[in-house]
């Protein structure tokens, strides 16, 4: 059978989903970019109303193929699948259904039996047929911080963790297949909790398993970064970037949003990551006009952006989203001024992206190649920058590269010194 899988949304969307692939390749199927599909796979995002419409885009374009095409199939999962529900030809499967879509494929009279067990949400086999380099582990699912703004408690449930021993398991199946970069993912990995083992207790056993990797984190709360994390965040097997919540610079906004930190909380703590690794590169998130955010509270952001320094920042202009705290709020920024505000957080970030990756103008880092397209290998160093080589490259090795920033500053270009060094 040939399958078409369309997934949005968050990087443990995309876990999930590479996951079912996985299984579906192992069961003799196909996966396909084109239309000429047997069955369609939605792995739907509802975070935002936008992101919603593309799934109803995506579902709807399907269908459309269908009509053409009797005998296809449309299975529609992922957090717009309120209940498992059968319309015809379309299948829709929440979340905790996800990892029974293979199950689903082999037998479509099975679906009215279907039943998740508790431990659905970590069913999932590991994604060994990933299409991509950098790999993802999930080991957390769940949120109970209920930001004003934010549906994710609602669609995703409360916070659960991968046992300890399973995510082991997993992760050395991973390295033993050939990935180098893991990615540990979740709504919220900082909450993770499994016998009594906290992420940096995961994260530690993970680094001291044999092989020749590299641990990535993820999108964390700040709150979650503990004093144990940085210094295994040092560790040579360690990526050093972190994707640091941050949403405002303004204690207003960050009260009004629900989030559990200050801006001066939020500041101590890139600077006490700073002073242990010099270098650590930052990324994070800035919603603009939430309601009633004052020019003012916007410029805040724009400060506490400056101190940090920022690699990369995904700026979002604040919508409604029904359902949330949020939703209700009075004092509503007009578009045309959030549409201002997110370009002037788009523009400071831009001369900031320049600036960190100048910082490894002229010097050795390690880079993971990842996939090589019209004669140039491109990959990521140890800190999250994209590197570019000349030449054809095997994929998935670690080369010591001396690198130099491109003229345009949106990319550094690499020499290769050493390599490739897989430790083996």
């Amino acid at each position: 059978m040939k399958i078409k899988i369309s997934s949005l949304g968050c990087r443990l969307n995309q876990s999930e989903i590479q996951s079912v692939a996985t299984s579906l390749q192992d069961m003799g199927h196909t996966i396909t970019q084109s239309d000429d599909a047997d069955l369609f796979i939605i792995n739907s995002c509802t975070v935002t109303l936008r992101s919603e419409g593309k799934t109803r885009r995506l579902a709807h374009h399907a269908a459309g193929v269908a009509a053409r095409r009797p005998g296809t199939r449309i299975i529609v999962t992922g957090c717009i699948a309120e209940r498992p529900a059968r319309e015809g030809n379309v299948y829709y499967l929440p979340n905790d259904y996800k990892f029974m879509i293979p199950d689903l494929v082999a037998d479509w009279s099975a679906f009215d039996d279907l039943e998740p067990p508790p431990d659905a949400r970590f069913r999932f086999a590991p994604p060994l047929r990933s299409s991509t380099s950098r790999v993802n582990l999930k080991i957390q699912d769940g949120c109970d911080n209920f930001c004003s703004y934010c549906i994710v408690p609602l669609v995703r449930g409360a916070p659960k963790s991968k046992p300890a021993a399973q995510a082991l398991d997993e992760f050395r199946r991973l390295v033993s297949a050939g990935y180098r970069e893991i990615v540990l993912t979740g709504v919220m990995i900082g909450m993770y909790e499994s016998g009594g083992d906290r992420l940096e207790d995961l994260v530690e056993r993970l680094l001291e398993t044999g092989g020749r990797f590299r641990i990535h984190l993820t999108s964390i709360s700040p709150v979650y970064v503990t004093p144990r994390l940085i210094e295994l965040l040092g560790h040579d097997s360690m990526v050093k970037h972190l994707h640091l919540s941050l949403q405002s610079g303004s204690d207003r906004v960050l009260r009004g949003m629900n989030r559990p930190y200050t801006r001066a909380e939020y500041q101590a703590l890139a600077d006490r990551i700073r002073g242990a690794i010099p270098d650590f590169n930052f990324t994070t998130d800035v919603i603009v006009g939430f309601p009633g955010e004052t020019e003012e509270e916007f410029a805040d952001t724009l400060d506490l952006m400056r101190a940090v320094g920022f690699s990369h920042v995904h700026t979002f202009r604040y919508s409604p989203r029904p359902g949330t705290a949020a939703a209700s709020m009075p004092d509503t920024v007009p578009e045309k001024i959030k549409t201002a505000r997110s370009r002037a957080v788009i523009e400071l970030n831009a001369g900031q992206k320049s600036a960190y990756y100048a910082r490894f103008s002229g010097r050795e880092t390690l880079f993971l190649s990842e996939r090589c397209r019209s004669g140039v290998t491109t990959g990521f160093n140890e800190y999250y920058v994209p590197v570019e080589v000349a030449g054809k490259l095997p994929r998935n090795r670690f080369f010591t590269v001396k690198t130099s920033l491109d003229t345009g500053g949106s990319v550094l270009t690499g020499t290769v010194l050493r390599g490739p060094d897989d430790g083996e």
